[in-house]
């Protein structure tokens, strides 16, 4: 049976290993221009390798930026769950960099692992960053960093010629809004046998339809709920069956008929009132949530972190249910941090929040949200996070919580092993189970 996969491409031209120097290595940025390629290896080689690096970042993000808009900046905003995302919008205000990785990843644009170096590559910028903030001028850049980053940048993004991604799910993304599928049409069977990353990404779509469009492309996105959430329904996960219910509840609020019919047809089908909210108070802690996030991937993040995580606290300890896998993301990114450590600060206030959930909370996390939150896997590939997160498993008992995901069971009892070769192939295989490809 046919499948939606994400598209897979070849990386850029290999830089073989005699290429050592910052000239040598530069010569396979076909990307760059010769200005470019000249001021990188002159600043390398004359020792700023901080200069030289930030630099390179700049042209590679706004590259990697340039190749995510091909598929649509509305799109991108959808993956994202920013719902007041347009085409209009330019893709540098909507996406960070840290996001702009993320996406890449999840499209097939790069690879897990040149992913894993861009994400080291821009939290070495960050974290010294910070340290000039803090006016330190006992640490910098070495030159084997500076190596490692240059090679990273132009491997994984500057090395290739543009390429195309995702084209089979783009062509089904825009199918969603401009035609209304049958039950029978072989699209919809190909849905329901895709990797769990495209269910929940159609759900996404649909939903914003729901709410953002008019006319025609209404009418369709409302006959494919109709259609696709029943198809994928006993598929789905809780935080999708949450946005389901939420996207009914807040048309409702808003007074658009035409979607809460479509919405309400829906979700009779599947018996699935019991996610509608009773009010939009959930909204509030997803909106505090995303704030966590865009301080936690933004530069000095240490410093900027402390703040939106205070504000949800402020919010109070009873978070709604809908809101759930967005704040127990957020809090887990800051509590593991980064390569480089924690914000202090932050990271006392997110264990305070964590430990006032009830087992039963985090059983609902472990086993309907883990499984697809890219974000806190993605964190165990780094050292200082993956002892943060075996530490945080022994601290809240986590092992004995009641776990159904056979994957997610094996990473927990790795954890408390603290078996880190386990843990990481355990973590490998929920990716694989989340994009149907391998890490």
């Amino acid at each position: 049976m046919s499948e939606l996969v994400i598209w897979q491409p070849e990386s850029g031209e290999l830089i073989p290993a005699s290429a050592k120097t910052p000239s040598e290595i530069s010569h396979y940025a076909a990307q760059l221009s010769v200005r470019d390629k000249k001021q990188i290896v002159s600043a390398f080689e004359s020792g700023h390798f901080e200069m030289g690096i930030n630099y390179l970042w700049g042209k590679t993000s706004t590259a990697l930026k340039k190749e995510l808009s091909a598929v649509g900046v509305g799109l991108l905003g959808e993956m994202l769950g920013k719902a007041d995302v347009d085409e209009d919008d330019d893709v540098e205000d909507i996406i960070t960099t840290k996001e702009s990785i993320i996406l890449a990843e999840e499209l097939g644009i790069v690879s897990p692992t040149d992913a894993m170096r861009l994400k080291h590559t821009y939290e070495l910028i960050t974290h010294f960053s910070r340290l000039e903030l803090e006016e330190s001028d006992f640490e910098e850049i070495d030159e084997s960093e500076a190596i490692s980053s240059l090679k990273a940048c132009i491997k994984a993004v500057l090395g290739r010629p543009k390429v195309e991604v995702a084209k089979k799910f783009v062509e089904f993304r825009e199918a969603l809004e401009g035609e209304s599928l049958s039950e029978n049409d072989p699209r919809v069977d190909m849905l329901r046998s895709s990797p769990y990353f495209f269910n929940k990404l159609t759900v996404s779509v649909l939903m914003n339809a729901a709410k953002k469009n008019a006319g025609a492309n209404l009418e369709h996105a409302l006959a494919n709920i109709n259609v696709l959430i029943p198809a994928i329904w006993p598929k789905l996960r809780e935080s999708e069956k949450w946005q389901v219910g939420h996207a009914y509840a807040e048309a409702f609020a808003d007074g658009k008929t035409t979607s809460v019919g479509g919405l309400k047809s829906a979700l009779l089908k599947v018996r699935g009132f019991d996610y509608v909210p009773e009010n939009l108070r959930s909204e509030t802690f997803i909106k505090a949530a995303e704030a966590i996030f865009r301080a936690h991937d933004g530069l000095n993040n240490f410093y900027n972190e402390p703040a939106p995580v205070k504000n949800l606290a402020k919010l109070g300890s009873t978070i709604p249910t809908p809101a759930l896998p967005t704040c127990f993301s957020a809090l887990l990114c800051v509590t593991l941090g980064n390569g480089y450590g924690v914000s202090w600060a932050a990271e006392s206030e997110a264990k305070s929040l964590l430990k006032t959930l009830s087992t039963d909370r985090w059983a609902y996390y472990l086993n309907n949200v883990l499984p697809s939150d890219t974000r806190v896997l993605d964190k165990l590939d780094s050292s200082k996070p993956l002892k943060k997160w075996m530490h945080l498993v022994d601290d809240f008992d986590l092992n004995s919580v009641e776990i159904k995901n056979p994957s997610v069971s094996r990473l927990m009892k790795a954890s408390s092993e603290k078996n880190e070769a386990r843990i990481l192939s355990a973590k490998k295989k929920l990716i694989e189970e989340y994009y149907g490809k391998n890490a």
